[in-house]
């Protein structure tokens, strides 16, 4: 560095003293602390978008788990069914009610044409009993 030269009064009104820039600067830190922010701004960033993606996954799994439980559920509901709708289960419990098969029956047919009157018919080969 360099003194400031003195002063001179009265001698050479000429001269004067002429404030210099100075020679060396010290770096700012402004860019750096941004870069720094910004850095530590995006990891905290990844991180919380891997934890919600994380998040999401378990959320999926636990549904499917879900899913397929209720899948094996209604399959089983359905072969209950068609257990219980069996003829061969149903007819023994309807001969013990007393229900028979009947040996005639009758057809009706009814005319669904214009709205009027209802036409009942009975089939030409059943008679009446």
């Amino acid at each position: 560095m360099s003194a400031r030269p003195e002063r001179v009064v009265g001698t050479n009104q000429r001269l004067r003293v002429v404030k210099g820039r100075r020679t060396s600067r010290r770096p700012t830190l402004a860019p750096w602390m941004i870069m720094a922010i910004v850095g530590i701004a995006a990891f905290l960033g990844l991180v919380f978008a891997r934890t919600s993606l994380d998040n999401s996954a378990f959320e999926l799994a636990e549904l499917t788990e879900a899913i397929e439980q209720q899948t094996t559920l209604n399959r089983e509901l359905r072969l209950e069914i068609a257990r219980m709708e069996n003829p061969a289960r149903i007819a023994p419990l309807a001969v013990e009610m007393g229900l028979v098969i009947p040996a005639r029956t009758n057809q009706l047919l009814v005319d669904l044409g214009p709205v009027s009157d209802p036409i009942v018919q009975l089939d030409a080969g059943s008679g009446s009993q």
